[in-house]
């Protein structure tokens, strides 16, 4: 048993065994021989790491830490300094919350190469280690002294290296190292040629060992443990990654990863963002970020570097254009090795948030494969469909292009996120990717939107549809139904810019409807007192089979703001509409059907009870807390 007094183990007075002539006179006198050697031979090396250490990190360039010494009497071991002058000092590394942070750059070289045990071979000279041994405690380390107690192994002398350093070092368990420890305890106990024998072993060990740089890592004892064991959940959110975010969009740009990295960011999670140069949706640069303005900024605690582009403008020429552009300049900037963390580190996970087009993952694939980092791809829009609202024919030989690059795009990932349950179907059929490597993660309302009160007072019905204006949403669908109601007291808004939006307002021109009003794009700031006006929320989107496995980000903004929904829209959507019982849906492209649905919901009187139950299901479903809980854990179990 270990016994305690006033916070110092009590020393042992006598061994557990008889030592041997080999313990007591040949060891300590090859130890002292060639400790003497070392020191004289390794002098001017000793000299250039001084200096290299204090340059990297000035402070004192020796490490001297209290450890355990042969019958658990206590010495003061040396080191060269590893870590940085701000880390704890008599705390285990295995025990530091990501250990990695404390480590400085040569630190890292000297501990993967073993060179930072090398002043231990002055307190070998001095008597108080051994070149073979078990490797000394730290004084607090009482769970891996407790277990040496088990074999005796604290009765002998600590070594420089040992029996448990060759058979896997950090990588060991507590108990499997102090086993390990009381293998060589009983080795050195049998004496003579035996115990000088297995010494060489351990010796000639070593050196493979250290060559082969096999055993390290940063947080032992017990890596392998933490690899092959399954954390708990809270374990996962609580630990701190370093994440390379890539997206073609990011803030001024209206899309939800910039709020999903300052959120990263306020939970403690260091993030770098490699997106492009803003020009979404209208296709022409953003005030202020033309040229070589703005290329690196730091917006709410993240780090964004913006690549160059082609805008996108109008036409399919320009648009492709636009997409291959930053493909290729976020590759290259990935290629170029800027992409590292403030202490000058790749990042622990790399994230693409893929929108279109997919090759925008080409950059993150790259970093993956650079560092040997985990990916995890965030599908938005599911390529090659998203070609279809284009005018593409899934019979094109263009899209069967797509196909192919969207297959080795997705493949590529090591967990894919998808914002529809019905994507997972997909990508088993096309591209055969199992379903265990795809997580369901909802996408949720910008932290702007809340619960808005029920319009009253106006004897006009207000209908708003909110967000890009493409042909993929199908917006025509929406003026042909205003065109059906003309008559009647029913007001709709469009609110949101996009490729398609000239093309719209052109069409309702054409038709003469005073019933419809175009706000273009806003502000985010603004959508709330907008969202204010309406009675209900419309949202459309083209008729095809893959389309509609799409969720679209404006339902969670409707949802969370308490709004009944009136679709012309099938799929996913069209069961959340009917799962969550807030409002009315036909089927896509049905401008007939809408108008109908629109005539049910102004005859309803539960139309309180439908916002009611939308809001209730979006807390129940896409809250902010809920995806970023999510999200957190998922890239922890990849990091882990």
């Amino acid at each position: 048993m270990i016994k305690k007094h006033s916070g110092k183990y009590k020393e042992t007075n006598k061994n557990s065994y008889v030592q041997g002539m080999y313990e007591i006179w040949i060891k300590p006198a090859i130890d002292k021989c060639l400790a003497f050697s070392g020191l004289i031979l390794l002098f001017p090396l000793y000299i250039a790491i001084a200096v290299v250490i204090y340059l990297d990190d000035p402070g004192p360039v020796l490490f001297i830490q209290k450890r355990v010494g042969k019958g658990k009497k206590m010495f003061n071991l040396h080191k060269f300094r590893t870590m940085k002058m701000s880390a704890p000092h008599d705390i285990p590394t295995h025990q530091l919350e990501n250990p990695d942070q404390y480590i400085t750059k040569i630190g890292r070289i000297l501990r993967k190469t073993s060179i930072d045990e090398l002043p231990q071979i002055w307190d070998i000279f001095r008597g108080k280690m051994s070149i073979i041994g078990p490797r000394p405690a730290l004084w607090n380390q009482e769970d891996l002294i407790a277990e040496r107690e088990k074999y005796g192994a604290n009765d002998i002398m600590p070594g420089l290296t040992g029996w448990a350093q060759i058979k896997g070092r950090d990588e060991l368990e507590i108990s499997v190292k102090a086993k390990f420890d009381g293998e060589y305890t009983s080795k050195l106990k049998q004496g003579g040629m035996k115990a000088l024998l297995f010494d060489l072993r351990c010796f000639l060990g070593t050196i493979e060992s250290v060559l082969k740089c096999e055993g390290v890592i940063e947080g032992g004892t017990g890596g392998l443990h933490k690899q092959n064991s399954s954390p708990t959940s809270q374990e996962i959110v609580q630990k701190k990654e370093s994440i390379l975010v890539v997206c073609q969009y990011y803030d001024p740009e209206p899309f939800r990863i910039s709020n999903i990295c300052k959120e990263l960011v306020r939970r403690g999670h260091e993030v770098m963002v490699v997106t492009g140069q803003p020009n979404y949706p209208e296709g022409v640069l953003y005030p202020g970020y033309e040229g070589c303005q703005k290329r690196d900024e730091v917006i709410d605690g993240v780090q964004v570097h913006r690549c160059n582009i082609i805008p996108r403008k109008q036409g399919r020429i320009y648009r492709f254009l636009n997409y291959y552009s930053y493909a290729i300049s976020s590759t290259r900037y990935i290629r170029s090795g800027k992409c590292i963390t403030l202490d000058k580190r790749p990042f622990d996970i790399v994230f693409c948030n893929q929108l279109s087009p997919v090759m925008m993952a080409e950059a993150a694939i790259a970093y993956k494969k650079k560092y040997k980092v985990p990916l995890i791809l965030y599908c938005l829009d599911l390529w090659p469909e998203s070609l279809i609202a284009g005018g593409v024919s899934r019979n094109s030989g263009l899209y069967k292009f797509f196909h192919r690059v969207s297959k080795r795009i997705y493949k590529s990932a090591d967990k894919i996120f998808v914002t529809s349950q019905m994507f997972s179907d997909y990508f088993y059929r096309q591209f055969d990717i199992k379903k265990n490597d795809i997580t369901y993660l909802p996408q949720y309302a910008e932290d702007v939107f809340d619960l808005t009160n029920p319009k009253s007072g106006n004897k006009i019905c207000e209908l708003m549809f909110a967000g890009n204006i493409g042909e993929i949403q199908s917006l025509n669908t929406i003026v042909d139904a205003a065109e059906l109601l003309k008559k009647e007291p029913i007001r709709f808004h469009i609110v949101g810019g996009g490729t398609d939006l000239k093309r719209v307002q052109e069409i309702a021109e054409k038709k003469g409807l005073k019933n419809v009003v175009f706000y273009g794009r806003r502000p985010l700031e603004e959508m709330p007192k907008l969202y204010e006006k309406a009675d209900a929320m419309l949202v459309t989107l083209k008729s095809d089979s893959v389309l509609s496995l799409t969720l679209p980000g404006k339902i969670q903004t409707y949802l969370a703001c308490g709004k009944p929904i009136i679709g012309a829209i099938d799929g996913e959507c069209a069961n959340v509409i009917r799962e969550a019982e807030c409002g009315f849906c036909g089927p896509a492209e049905d401008s007939r059907m809408l108008a109908e649905n629109i005539r049910k919901f102004m005859e309803a009187d539960n139309r309180l009870r439908l916002g009611i139950n939308a809001r209730k299901y979006y807390l129940s479903h896409f809250s902010l807390d809920r995806f970023m809980e999510k999200l957190e854990t998922c890239i922890g179990e990849c990091t882990y």
